[in-house]
């Protein structure tokens, strides 16, 4: 009898956003252990830059910018939506949390087996209370790219948007058919 590990191990569903990140991101650069008199820097002063560094670490993989002065590798990070990938027996279902845009401003595209999502959030706000007058503006878009598996039918991708949430259907099929990129509408 012959073990499919293929078959335990999971699908990786960010690997074409793995790879975007690999290339833009940065490596932090070693701190001085000197201190501005220019001489050493105390036990006290290491420890307390150690825990800087590990929240500012921490924080970032939460989708979060640094907690000391943010890079331009980590602004796109703020910008991701959330997302659930659920598989079943038949089909894949993707939701993406996207509050605050609208339909119209979601683009879905898929090439060759990657699928991706991009959207922009524009919203105004006017308020007008006694001798106050206050504009609120919110702007910022965002980019999610999914390598779809191969048992991914491409021709049966569907998508939809309600309150705020993109959910995204794929079908699994059994054979190997041939890839091809396309753009993916949203139903209302």
């Amino acid at each position: 009898m012959e073990l499919d590990l293929k078959k335990w191990a999971p699908w990786n569903w960010f690997k074409k956003e793995q790879e975007d990140n690999r290339t833009t991101s940065s490596l932090p650069a070693p701190r001085a252990e000197v201190s501005a008199s220019g001489g050493p820097v105390s036990p006290i002063l290491q420890l307390h830059r150690e825990i800087d560094r590990l929240f500012d670490d921490a924080f970032r993989g939460f989708g979060f910018p640094a907690l000391s002065v943010p890079q331009p590798a980590d602004w796109p990070a703020m910008l991701k939506p959330a997302l659930d990938i659920q598989e079943t027996d038949k089909q894949y279902t993707i939701s993406l949390e996207v509050p605050g845009v609208e339909q119209k401003d979601i683009q879905i595209s898929l090439d060759d087996d990657v699928l991706t999502v991009r959207g922009e959030k524009r919203q105004e706000q006017e308020k007008k209370e006694g001798g106050f007058h206050r504009v609120e503006r919110s702007y910022g878009s965002f980019q999610r790219a999914l390598n779809l598996p191969q048992d991914a039918n491409q021709e049966s991708i569907r998508a939809s948007f309600k309150n705020g949430v993109l959910t995204i259907t794929i079908d699994k099929r059994e054979g190997n058919a041939p890839r091809q990129g396309r753009a993916i509408p949203i139903e209302k």
